[in-house]
Parts: C-alpha cells; sequence; structure tokens
C-alpha cells in the first residue's frame, strides 16, 4: 500500500509532468504590427479581442507585438523580446512589412501567414487543438 502522502506526491508529479508537455507543446498565434499601419490598427482594433477570447478558450497563446512605426521594421530589434521570432518567420513571407500573421508551437515557427490573420487563425486552432 501507497501512504496518502506518497500519492500525494505521485499526483503533484503527474500534474507538474503533464504541465510540462503541455508548455512544451504550447502554440502562439503571432501578430506584428505598427502603428501607423492601418490595417494593423483595424486588425488590434476589431479582432484582436476576439483571438485572444478563442485562444483563452482553445488554449493558445496570442502575442501582439506593435510598435510605432512601419519602416523600422527591417531594424533588427525593433520587436524587443519577440523580435528574433518574427525574423525566423520573414524568409517565408512575401512581403516583410506589416500586419504579420504566424503561429508558432513549442518556439518554432508552423506557419507563416503574411497578411492573413485568419489563416493563421485556423492553424492556430488546428494545432490547439492537436497538442490539447
Amino acid at each position: 500500500m501507497f501512504s496518502a502522502a506518497a500519492l500525494t506526491a505521485l499526483a503533484a508529479l503527474t500534474v507538474a509532468v503533464g504541465g510540462q508537455a503541455k508548455a512544451a507543446g504550447a502554440v502562439t498565434f503571432h501578430f506584428y504590427g505598427a502603428e501607423d499601419c492601418p490595417p494593423c490598427m483595424a486588425f488590434k482594433r476589431d479582432h484582436l479581442a476576439e483571438v485572444k477570447a478563442e485562444g483563452s478558450a482553445l488554449g493558445f497563446e496570442v502575442e501582439d507585438n506593435v510598435i510605432r512605426r512601419t519602416r523600422d521594421v527591417p531594424t533588427p530589434g525593433v520587436y524587443g523580446q519577440r523580435d528574433q521570432i518574427l525574423r525566423l518567420a520573414a524568409p517565408q513571407l512575401e512581403f516583410v512589412y506589416p500586419p504579420i500573421f504566424f503561429v508558432s508551437q513549442a518556439g518554432r515557427i508552423v506557419s507563416v501567414h503574411g497578411h492573413d490573420w485568419r489563416a493563421a487563425l485556423d492553424s492556430a486552432r488546428q494545432l490547439a487543438g492537436q497538442s490539447g
């Protein structure tokens, strides 16, 4: 027989390992934009809250990264901490100017959708359904 303490410890370990496995496959919807980009601000105003709510409900993260000026996009580091993953997605983009939408899983670029936020959302939905 196992003691109550041993069973509690085993349950805690199972939850911790399960949480790590889920985090390891974390799906993220990425939005990169600029304040002087009308389509970026339209997405942020009209759709970002909806995407975040869906992400919360389905289990994927949503990152919105907005800088002041579109002309600064080519400058390495302009998006701060989140700049590096954008640079990983850039070779797959037809246009490297915002708005930019892509999806990552466990820090790896999975799908790049350029200006098509709906396609990125569909990809995040599908991946979240597979990883949950």
